[in-house]
């Protein structure tokens, strides 16, 4: 299965390519947990589950060897509710303000313009302790705007129904991902002729790794009361605020710990090109579908 740095690395393509996804997330924090969140209750990646959840329920997947999530029920399922709820509530909120309901079908399906309330970054977080720790260094620079530091202390039901919607989009692009990848592994063993194994699944991940080792990421969620609020109000099932805090760490160590290889990749079952080709096809797939659903 593709691993956090992956599923990081796909969130960061799609807030920078410009395309419907972009335009649509306006809790891009949200959405970045979200696209971490059906691993979260398996109980693998973020330590101390209580109660673990299956792969098959949290993925909307048949048990196989290689499953492929059932992205478009979780979609009707979720992600449309969502939408509407977020359409409800800010349509309630402009009649209430007296201003054109009909603009929040845009603010609901397309943010340009909208502030963003994003996720903490890496190369951020490390400028601002470094402006504390050496002053004269940064006197007469302009610190790096701190986009939608504001806006993510806000609980009401509005807010929540607009960020529950973007968190439920980046669990979508999780299992979309999830459900590319597993479907293009499996049209290789059929072209090769391989028979899936315990030989093939560690060759197989060994070479997921490696791939998202070469990958460039910076962003990590922030554990904020907003998103803590939100996290608890997903409907399939509730994440709290330990299995936040321990996700953002988990997320954290795998940004800090995703350096670039100094030579080229060796993989030993899948290859580079198949890489390449795939991770794009993930972001092209996610912003066409966005675009045609919404």
């Amino acid at each position: 299965m593709p691993s956090w740095n992956i599923h990081i690395a796909h969130a960061e393509r799609l807030f920078s390519r410009g395309g419907a996804v972009m335009r649509t997330v306006f809790d891009r924090n949200a959405f970045l947990f979200g696209s971490l969140a059906p691993d979260i209750p398996v109980g693998y990646m973020t330590p101390g589950i209580e109660n673990p959840i299956a792969y098959r329920i949290t993925h909307f997947a048949e048990p196989a060897f290689i499953p492929k999530p059932r992205e478009r029920e979780f979609w009707d399922t979720y992600v449309m509710p969502a939408a509407k709820d977020a359409l409800r509530a800010e349509g309630g909120a402009l009649q209430a303000g007296s201003k054109d309901a009909g603009a929040a079908k845009s603010a609901v399906v397309g943010c340009a313009g909208a502030p963003i309330i994003a996720a903490s970054s890496l190369k951020l977080e490390a400028d601002r302790v470094s402006r504390v720790h050496y002053p004269r260094r940064y006197e007469g620079a302009s610190a790096p705007p701190q986009e939608g530091s504001g806006l993510d202390e806000a609980l009401s039901p509005m807010d929540i129904a607009r960020s529950l919607f973007d968190f439920e989009l980046g669990v979508w692009a999780h299992l979309l991902a999830d459900c590319i990848w597993n479907t293009r592994v499996n049209e290789f063993l059929d072209r090769e002729g391989i028979a899936p194994s315990e030989e093939f699944r560690v060759k197989k991940q060994g070479d997921f790794d490696a791939f998202g080792k070469t990958l460039s990421i910076d962003l990590v969620p922030r554990a904020t009361p907003r998103l803590a609020a939100t996290a608890a109000a997903f409907p399939q099932y509730r994440i709290d605020e330990r299995a936040i805090l321990m996700t953002v760490g988990v997320a954290h160590e795998t940004v800090r710990g995703n350096t670039f290889p100094s030579d080229s990749v060796s993989y030993r079952l899948l290859t580079s090109e198949f890489f390449e080709s795939v991770f794009v096809e993930v972001a092209e797939c996610a912003d066409a579908l966005v675009a045609e659903r919404l």
